[in-house]
């Protein structure tokens, strides 16, 4: 596609395919979507920045809670306990309103899926990895956020990057026990562009 707005989503025909079924469905069954969003903004001083003092705004994604973003997330119910899912999530710097994530329009998440209340959902795009969905919220930077994290966000408890042209599988509640796991078809060593992870993780009981 030679649309600028489409270059950067990942799993291109995959997404399109799935998105081609929520749109398909639509007359036949109940959809949801739903318009989030978060400014995370506030003002810093430091003390000592080249001898001098310093008052400057500083957006979330330094050192606040959450970073600024706005997204699309939504469900369309095929029935029989089966739905299509989606989510779009863009995020940008309250600053100066400039995109994150390297400029992408959709750069913090792109996804879509299928969803089993029996079987558990896959999902086809760019996302997080399981790290950040069983390790993750039970970490400082998961209860307190961005000041306090391991240098670089190694273990990815930050939530600094996300996995292209991955494929992600959740499974159901099973008497208090989920799990997961998640693998990238990307070929390339670029941080955050996904290099071939698998993971695998559990929570509960």
């Amino acid at each position: 596609m030679n649309n600028p707005l489409y270059r950067d989503l990942p799993s291109n025909a995959l997404l399109a395919g799935v998105f081609s079924m929520l749109l398909a469905s639509s007359a036949f069954a109940d959809s949801s979507v739903t318009l989030y969003g978060v400014i995370d903004q506030g003002i810093d001083y430091t003390n000592n920045s080249g001898g001098h003092s310093l008052w400057h705004i500083q957006d979330g994604t330094y050192d606040g809670v959450y970073g600024s973003r706005w997204g699309l997330k939504g469900s369309e119910d095929l029935g029989s306990g089966l739905s299509t899912v989606f989510r779009l999530e863009s995020g940008f710097s309250a600053e100066n309103g400039q995109m994150r994530q390297g400029g992408r329009l959709f750069g913090r998440q792109a996804y879509a899926g299928i969803s089993d209340n029996q079987f558990g959902t896959v999902t086809l795009g760019r996302q997080y990895d399981s790290v950040v969905d069983y390790l993750q919220p039970l970490t400082a930077p998961g209860v307190f956020g961005g000041p306090i994290v391991h240098a670089g966000d190694i273990d990815n408890t930050d939530n600094s990057f996300r996995v292209d042209n991955s494929i992600k599988y959740t499974s159901p509640n099973i008497s208090g026990l989920t799990f997961g796991g998640l693998y990238s078809f990307t070929n390339t060593n670029a941080p955050g562009r996904g290099t071939k992870p698998i993971n695998l993780s559990r929570r509960g009981l």
